[in-house]
């Protein structure tokens, strides 16, 4: 996969193919394409793979591969814009796999189904086809180690769908996880899944006071993993306290990364937080030294008064750092011309320059 990776990196979409159509393990083979075509923007290289993957998929003979062929085909398709083609090739897939003999076999076939039918967003049928797995081997009347065994790989891939869904619906899957584990006596298991629906009950809850929280016990990682599940307005919010917590603990590439993700949202979209937020976040960044990003804040920030004492203390604060020309041209911007006369006469030396 490194090898994959390192060739899409170097734009080398050719070779990389070429890499993967050799691998001898079709339903890897098939994984590894559809890696490499969510990787690329080129609408004829997506097509050239996606005419390789459907070769590859209508080729194989063993009908639990081409079940599971056909499902990875139909999330590429999505991937692709595909509406009709993914709808027709899921739909495939879920009748080669009812037509499978052995119910464990039904059941594998199913669960890898209802995977590749999540990631395509197809939130209802992906959990359908799951619980359509569940029941097909837990009534079977194979071996109980066979049946155990199709029970924690269809936890496994709930668990895996799960991490995936970024809204509440996740908490269904997690659970029906949960069950299974319990179901089979594999309580460790249930135990860490239960802990990823308390964590995701949390943050839906509590929003970006359990950011807050995670970063103040200084779990940034948990305060990422709960961005997802927030609102956009609530995300973008998420996303410039946590840059901030990562510029005081020394991490700057991942702070701007993220901050850069926020200031996307707010300028391409309508994910604005209210401009109480944006004033306080604005502050915050100015103590640090962010002064360039906080003028892109005030920039936001929609109510002309708030927007000018924000710019008024950016100035300020410039001026302070012995910018004194980049201060006069900040305050020479500001709207409100109260504001404006007062920080232009402290940057003249006719007010205090000094504040907090």
């Amino acid at each position: 996969m490194r090898e994959i990776e390192k060739l899409i990196k170097e734009r080398k979409i050719k070779d990389a193919i070429e890499v993967a159509l050799k691998m001898e393990n079709t339903i890897l083979k098939l994984e590894v394409l559809a890696y490499i075509l969510r990787s690329v923007d080129s609408r004829d290289h997506r097509e050239f793979i996606f005419s390789q993957m459907f070769e590859v998929a209508e080729s194989l003979d063993r009908p639990q591969d081409k079940a599971v062929a056909h499902a990875i085909l139909a999330y590429s398709a999505y991937v692709m814009g595909k509406e009709k083609v993914d709808e027709h090739l899921f739909q495939k897939a879920v009748d080669i796999a009812k037509s499978l003999p052995h119910p464990s076999w039904k059941a594998d076939a199913l669960a890898d189904i209802a995977y590749y039918m999540a990631k395509a967003d197809l939130f209802e049928e992906s959990f359908k086809t799951f619980l359509l797995a569940y029941n097909t081997i837990r009534g079977s009347k194979e071996p109980y180690s066979i049946t155990v065994s199709v029970l924690s790989n269809i936890a496994k891939r709930l668990v895996r769908a799960g991490d995936d869904i970024p809204n509440k619906i996740s908490i269904q899957f997690y659970s029906l996880a949960k069950e299974i584990y319990q179901s089979i006596r594999f309580m460790t298991q249930a135990k860490l899944v239960n802990e990823k629906i308390e964590f995701v009950q949390n943050v839906l809850k509590r929003k970006n006071l359990a950011i807050a929280e995670f970063l103040g016990k200084g779990d940034i990682e948990k305060a990422i993993a709960s961005i997802r599940y927030l609102d956009p307005k609530e995300r973008v919010l998420g996303l410039l306290e946590i840059s901030y917590w990562l510029i005081l603990h020394d991490k700057p590439e991942l702070a701007r990364k993220i901050l850069t993700d926020a200031f996307n949202m707010m300028l391409t979209g309508k994910f604005k937080p209210n401009d109480m937020e944006l004033v306080r976040v604005a502050q915050k960044f100015m103590k640090i030294g962010l002064l360039e990003d906080a003028l892109i804040l005030a920039g936001i920030i929609e109510d002309g008064l708030k927007a000018s004492e924000v710019l008024g203390d950016i100035a300020l604060t410039y001026a302070r750092f012995g910018k004194k020309e980049k201060a006069l041209s900040i305050a020479e911007g500001i709207q409100n011309e109260t504001v404006k006369s007062r920080v232009l006469k402290a940057l003249k030396g006719e007010g205090d320059v000094e504040h907090e």
